[in-house]
């Protein structure tokens, strides 16, 4: 092999190399998108999981099986570092509306605020998400949060025609608080009062308890 043979092999190989270089950056952005506004709007495809972060802070994990319009609003700024994640399931084609700030003041979407829902719950967190969607869907919403936050924490959604807020159940999975609805509307995250009745019957079953050894012991002592 001459030296312009060899010449050809080592170019042929850097171009392999730059090509594989490009290919596996297209890769990753597909991932992973950084967005410097705070409006956005783009079609997803089908099956992908996108990571939007708006400002190098807040970020919006969306996950689709069928192909998704987005346009999405958020406040990054003010939210902060956030992980928010929205799976959907439809039958088709959706379109899908998300507006993310951290203060919904009109709906009592305050950091420490009360709400009412039967019994006071506390706003575990100052961020609320609006959702709007055009198809018939199903969707699967999480935040991030360590196990001891989520442990009394729940999301709840605002009824318009009765003006409240109503929780659902949430679990916590993967890192996140978890819940899964078909109904679109502002949601945000509570202190939920389910744990409330927890620990009140543990402490009368503690109470009881108690006296209940109290009577055995006196009744040895006079025995």
């Amino acid at each position: 092999m001459n030296k312009k043979h060899i010449a050809y092999v080592v170019l042929g190989m850097v171009l392999l190399g730059t090509i594989a270089t490009l290919s596996a950056s297209l890769v990753t952005a597909q991932g992973d998108v950084d967005v410097q506004q705070n409006q956005y709007q783009v079609t997803q495809q089908a099956q992908e999981q996108v990571n939007y972060r708006f400002r190098n802070r807040t970020r919006l994990r969306i996950q689709s099986q069928e192909q998704v319009n987005l346009d999405m609003d958020c406040d990054a700024m003010n939210i902060g570092d956030e992980t928010l994640s929205i799976e959907l399931e439809s039958d088709g084609e959706a379109t899908l509306t998300m507006t993310c700030r951290r203060e919904t003041t009109q709906l009592g979407v305050q950091a420490g605020a009360l709400i009412r829902n039967q019994n006071r719950h506390q706003i575990r967190e100052g961020f609320a998400v609006g959702l709007e969607c055009e198809e018939m869907t199903k969707a699967r919403i999480g935040m991030e949060m360590s196990r001891g936050e989520a442990i009394r924490a729940s999301w709840a959604y605002f009824d318009e025609d009765t003006s409240e807020w109503v929780e659902v159940d949430s679990s916590y999975e993967d890192g996140m608080l978890v819940a899964e609805t078909d109904h679109f509307s502002i949601w945000t995250i509570v202190d939920g009062g389910s744990l409330i009745g927890l620990w009140i019957g543990i402490g009368v079953a503690g109470a009881i308890g108690i006296g209940a050894l109290a009577i055995v012991l006196i009744r040895k002592k006079r025995a």
